[in-house]
């Protein structure tokens, strides 16, 4: 099998493939986005029992621009655990999410998403209103479910907007 790096290299491969190929492609890229849309529709909607359907059972994370605690490998439960701790002290969240690329290699592919995340917080000091600009690099394993993020490494190219209350809330995670 082609393993294949680039969107380019992917495209040149299935415009040569099989109806079958093109086919099998094309489900299985729509199932991924369905996935990226879905997580980002649960974290807005706060519903955390259905964001779970996101994850395999372990997910390796890097969210330090945003909650610190540096690159860990976690049980998806509990990344879902803190996904709720934080988002529900919020009175409100939108996440437009954007994948610029996906790459399939059989049961495994990778995903960089542009995202633009407001979050909206009543009770801050100062403005409730902080705006966080930038990216997800994520992995995915096709299983028996469908396809489940397995990988999330987060950029931030900019914010702005009222950090300290994102600060605050990130600081309540420090049990989780």
């Amino acid at each position: 099998m082609t393993e294949f790096e680039t969107t380019a290299e992917q495209m040149a491969h299935i415009d040569r493939a099989s109806l079958e190929e093109k086919v099998a492609y094309l489900l299985d890229r729509v199932q991924i986005t369905d996935v990226l849309q879905r997580y980002g529709q649960c974290v807005d909607t706060h519903d955390f029992e259905r964001l779970r359907t996101c994850y395999g059972d372990t997910i390796e994370v890097d969210h330090s621009p945003t909650i610190g605690m540096g690159r860990m490998r976690i049980p998806a439960d509990r990344w879902c655990a803190m996904a709720e701790t934080f988002h529900s002290q919020l009175d409100g969240d939108e996440h437009i999410l954007i994948p610029q690329s996906i790459v399939i290699n059989g049961d495994r592919a990778s995903c960089h998403m542009l995202v633009h995340a407001s979050h909206f917080y009543r009770q801050a000091n100062g403005s409730p209103f902080q705006t966080l600009v930038g990216t997800y690099d994520l992995d995915l394993v096709k299983t028996a479910d469908g396809w489940k993020i397995c990988r999330s490494i987060q950029g931030v190219t900019w914010s702005e907007g009222n950090w300290q209350f994102h600060n605050d809330i990130k600081d309540s995670l420090a049990g989780s």
